[in-house]
């Protein structure tokens, strides 16, 4: 497992519109240890519970917790940076 960090935008829009402005627009939400964007993605919904329950999450406590979604960003342990599609990710550059 790695530590990737998860930051959801502070105005979602869910994928509609213009993109929130990364790093400006966005707030760190949380570390968390998995291995794959679609595993930071399952931890960090509410599924079966509220996800800040979850082990493998560090949550940032001035945060809102709501689910990852469209328009989020997570940054892996190399420092790539994903935005969150809706359907999978896109690796942008920052």
């Amino acid at each position: 497992m790695q530590k990737f960090v998860v930051f959801h935008a502070d105005h979602p829009n869910f994928g509609v519109g213009t993109k929130p402005k990364f790093p400006d627009e966005y707030s760190k939400v949380a570390a968390v240890r998995a291995c794959n964007l679609e595993e930071i993605f399952r931890l960090t919904n509410h599924i079966e519970q509220d996800w800040t329950e979850n082990d493998e999450i560090e949550w940032s406590r001035d945060s809102d917790c709501r689910s990852t979604s469209v328009g989020d960003i997570v940054i892996d342990p190399n420092g790539d940076i994903y935005y969150c599609k809706n359907f999978g990710w896109e690796k942008i550059n920052h």
